[in-house]
């Protein structure tokens, strides 16, 4: 149960990390653990690889100009 914790623990930090919001202290500590420790560098690299996936290959539709000129008008 510990070790999962511990785990979780760490898919937090790597998530944090990717959303660039870590400290430096924070990031050089997360990155020592990722170089360290083998199945916390899966971890990262799978989640990594993961982010990269969604980025590269999920579109965001985009909104008219014309949802966008009635969104600014409503909100006044």
């Amino acid at each position: 149960m510990a070790h999962e914790n511990l785990l979780s623990f760490f898919s937090d930090q790597v998530n944090l990390y990717l959303d660039n919001r870590l400290s430096p202290e924070s990031t050089q500590h997360l990155m020592d653990i990722v170089q360290r420790d083998d199945e916390c560098s899966q971890v990262f690299k799978k989640e990594k690889t993961f982010r990269d996936f969604v980025k590269n290959n999920v579109k965001r539709p985009c909104a008219s100009s014309d949802l966008i000129q009635s969104i600014k008008s409503n909100l006044g």
